[in-house]
């Protein structure tokens, strides 16, 4: 297989083997639902390995975050992608619509549409060919299968009528909850698989670290000085993708839309000069923050790439020559390419790995909630904090009956120097 790190002696480091990053993780230890209260979940505090783990509610979280600082969220929205319809025998087809690719890839755009439509998916059924035409549950949609292979296809959307992509998917399909919260979907997902802020439309999976946060934990971060700068990270099926390569160099990362108005990177680059503390929210802003880090680097390093989508590979965080520039100077050189192009928000695609021996430029503190065995957050996670480290938050997470996955508990992680 041919691997970045094989181009460049100097990008060669020691990445954790797919085994090295898995933990046993008991089924009753997986959150099922979300608690009541958005923030009496649990959260976990790991400043460094020199100071004891603390363990207290996230609604005491506004403290423990520096004051003059910025918090950075992902506003993405989840939709109703989950679509369920009656094959031309009468038999029921489960369509996971993920990634918009014809007329646009923009899935904003795409579900504001009232026209015709194309899907990357996963389709559940036997039977199911290119060519077969299948009707919504509320007999408005109609499915097109354009192609399927395995379980994976590309479908057409088309409906008559003047409403949107997002209205009829609002009417006939579902939260698309992992499958590891094994239940059906209950109305109170609609509201609950959602963060406080959502806006832009487009994930088929939250961004659950934002989960729980409420308007009171958002008042009490206002009330120490602290500013809020909002991202946009289009979650993808590809975040729970196990890593089964033995050397994680072979994993192929997915890719994920990102995206980033104009005012915003404008805030990041003066809070960065100012040498305030960033905090991410979720491994997806972290992924957001990073991508955009390299870009200014890249501009910084090449010269003007034109007005062209932003596109980060997947090795970038481990290539020295982009980490050289400061934070400051990297965000205001996006900032300064933005504007000489005439762009109002940044758009593109990131395909990122954060994992051990990459270098991390954009963030300081993390709030996260508790991974997957042998996925790519975990590996995030062991970048973020050190690969010695993330076993001893797992564990005190476990010992302390922290409750894991989507709708489980939080912590906030602090960066480990070395990284």
């Amino acid at each position: 297989m041919n691997r970045a790190f094989d181009t460049a002696e100097s990008w060669k480091v020691s990445l954790p083997t797919s085994t090295m990053l898995t933990y046993d993780l008991p089924s009753d230890r997986i959150a099922m639902h979300p608690l009541e209260e958005r923030d009496a979940s649990k959260l976990l505090v790991w400043r460094s390995s020199d100071v004891p783990i603390e363990h207290t509610k996230f609604r005491g979280i506004a403290p423990l975050l520096d004051d003059d600082s910025l918090l950075i969220v992902n506003q993405t929205r989840v939709i109703a992608a989950r679509l369920y319809a009656r094959k031309p025998t009468g038999g029921m087809v489960e369509v996971l619509i993920t990634d918009p690719v014809a007329p646009s890839t923009d899935p904003a755009v795409v579900l504001a549409m009232n026209e015709a439509s194309q899907w990357r998916c996963l389709i559940g059924g036997r039977n199911v060919h290119p060519g077969m035409e299948l009707v919504g549950s509320d007999g408005s949609l109609m499915i097109r299968v354009l192609d399927r292979t395995s379980t994976e296809g590309i479908v057409e959307l088309a409906w008559e009528g003047g409403s949107s992509l997002s209205e009829i998917i609002d009417r006939c399909g579902a939260v698309p909850l992992p499958p590891y919260i094994q239940r059906e979907v209950e109305r109170a997902d609609e509201e609950r698989y959602q963060t406080i802020y959502a806006r832009d439309q487009g994930s088929v999976a939250a961004p659950t670290a934002g989960l729980h946060f409420t308007e009171r934990v958002m008042q009490d971060i206002a009330g120490r000085g602290i500013d809020v700068a909002r991202v946009t990270l289009h979650v993808g099926l590809g975040t729970f993708r196990p890593v089964e390569a033995g050397d994680l160099r072979d994993h192929v990362m997915h890719s994920e839309r990102i995206i980033a108005t104009d005012h915003e990177v404008q805030r990041m680059a003066e809070a960065a000069n100012r040498g305030v503390t960033f905090t991410c929210v979720g491994t997806t802003s972290i992924r957001t923050m990073e991508s955009l880090y390299l870009w200014g680097s890249r501009l910084l390093r090449d010269g003007d790439q034109g007005a062209v989508p932003v596109s980060i590979d997947q090795w970038d965080a481990f290539d020295p020559s982009l980490h050289v520039a400061s934070r400051g100077e990297s965000f205001a050189r996006v900032s300064l390419w933005m504007q000489q192009h005439a762009m109002t928000s940044l758009h593109g695609s990131t395909q990122l790995m954060i994992a051990p021996g990459c270098m991390i430029r954009s963030t300081d503190r993390l709030i996260t909630n508790f991974h997957q065995p042998g996925n790519t957050l975990l590996a995030l996670i062991a970048g973020f904090v050190g690969t010695d480290n993330w076993r001893v938050i797992y564990d005190a997470a476990l010992a302390n009956d922290y409750r894991f996955l989507s709708y489980g508990d939080s912590s906030l992680l602090f960066r480990n120097e070395a990284t």
